[in-house]
């Protein structure tokens, strides 16, 4: 899972942010590009983990606290 993760992730902003394949070098554009791409993913993963988290919570506790039994 993760490196389907991750695959998904590098196609998505290597294409958002490389745009010029003329030179061998990275320009600094499209190094910070990729940089806020990858920043945004990981915060947004995180995000989206505690939320996850809360809802599990808020399920269990509507339950009566069943969880793990």
């Amino acid at each position: 899972d993760f490196l389907m993760q991750y695959n998904l992730v590098t196609e998505a902003c290597f294409g958002s942010c490389v745009n010029d394949m003329t030179t061998r070098t990275v320009s600094e554009k499209e190094e910070k590009c990729s940089s806020n791409c990858l920043d945004k993913y990981l915060k947004m993963t995180q995000r989206l983990s505690l939320r996850f988290q809360e809802h599990q919570m808020m399920n269990a506790e509507a339950n009566g606290g069943s969880v793990g039994k």
